[in-house]
């Protein structure tokens, strides 16, 4: 009659006095609860006085309440951007172009969700 590799092991431990090491307990961790976090795409266009389009600016979107930048985007060669932000309350817009000249709005989210074009004003 042959013995398992572990049953053989076991029986060694036996002769030799070694007692197997006692079983791990289980763990039960308790169900953390998951937020959902909601995204919003906010997307438009920004232009310059002229209503040109400014190409490679970088656009930060930030929550008002608490500084957080909440994403970071860059427009692209049309003026055009897009960026994935988790909805809140107010945000500010802010917008830097060849890192010279800044602007900085307030707008509620809502009203820059519908905006699709933001004219640059520093």
């Amino acid at each position: 009659m042959s013995l398992s590799f572990l049953q053989a092991q076991e029986e060694s431990r036996h002769r030799e006095g070694i007692a197997p090491p006692p079983p791990k307990p289980a763990q039960n961790y308790p169900a953390v609860p998951r937020e959902e976090i909601v995204m919003e795409m906010i997307s438009g266009t920004l232009l310059d006085k002229k209503e040109q389009p400014i190409p490679n600016a970088r656009i930060w979107i930030v929550h008002k309440a608490t500084g957080k930048v909440l994403g970071e985007t860059r427009s692209d060669a049309s003026g055009s951007y897009a960026i994935a932000v988790p909805r809140v309350d107010t945000v500010i817009l802010r917008v830097s172009v060849d890192g010279k000249a800044f602007m900085e709005k307030e707008y509620s989210f809502d009203s820059l969700l519908s905006s699709t074009e933001i004219t640059f004003e520093p």
